[in-house]
């Protein structure tokens, strides 16, 4: 069964949120996940109206949540303005970066970022990134904070060594969200089409798959660190065809 399909604004920055649905619509994906910064037409800095007027631009597209750059190990400063942000276009995540340092820190920070989203419906997402590239690094760091769930970005975990199935065992309880892209190489990850590189993104979906896993799928094409990134057009045709292929 194909999951819902979603697309990160990452892929194409700055473009207005009017032409994200269009784009979404024309390849039939039904979601996207916001990225949420200065040079973005959605952030924590926007009044009342522009939040209003997103929620019209995106014409009924879901809004899987919020891509903040809130990293556990710096603080949670900012956090309580995006959940807000959140609750104001409908979105149900935030996602978090876990950041560098001991486990320990990180999971107080996290539990503190819980407390302060309590009662608010916007669940907090901590993504397989920084120090933390692996569902097994990750995973004690989710087991001690209840009610957080997890971003597995695919490529990610493949770059530090972890295998899609063991990935997808480490973060089974927690998994929430499942991002592709493609690059040629750990070391070489100039974001390509999904299908031509060398991560194993169909693994990847039988993996999720093999665990349970039956929510969103979203494309993160890496476009705003990489000038010769294959355009995000052709990404997203091409991440369409690999999910739907995969089945």
């Amino acid at each position: 069964m194909i999951n819902l399909l979603g697309l990160s604004t990452l892929g194409c920055p700055g473009l207005p949120l009017a032409d994200v649905a269009a784009l979404a619509r024309r390849y039939g994906i039904g979601a996207v996940e916001l990225r949420c910064a200065p040079s973005e037409p959605v952030h924590t800095g926007i009044p009342a109206a522009d939040r209003a007027a997103a929620l019209a631009d995106l014409d009924g597209l879901a809004v899987t949540g919020l891509a903040t750059y809130i990293r556990l190990s710096d603080g949670i400063d900012g956090l309580a303005e995006h959940v807000q942000l959140a609750r104001d276009l409908g979105a149900p995540t935030l996602r978090l970066f876990p950041g560098s340092g001991p486990v320990g820190p990180i999971v107080e920070r996290l539990g503190a970022a819980v407390g302060l989203a309590a009662g608010s419906g916007v669940r907090l997402l901590v993504e397989t990134h920084d120090e933390y590239l692996t569902g097994a690094s990750l995973a004690p760091v989710l087991a001690a904070v209840p009610g957080v769930g997890a971003i597995w970005d695919a490529l990610h975990t493949w770059r530090a060594g972890e295998s899609p199935a063991e990935a997808a065992a480490a973060l089974a309880p927690w998994l929430a969200e499942v991002q592709l892209k493609d690059a040629a190489s750990p070391t070489e990850r100039r974001p390509l089409v999904p299908g031509t590189g060398a991560v194993p993104l169909v693994e990847t979906l039988a993996a999720a798959r093999a665990v349970g896993y039956s929510g969103v799928v979203v494309l993160e094409h890496e476009t705003p660190w990489y000038p010769d990134a294959e355009p995000f057009e052709a990404a997203v045709a091409g991440f369409v065809d690999l999910v739907r292929a995969a089945g």
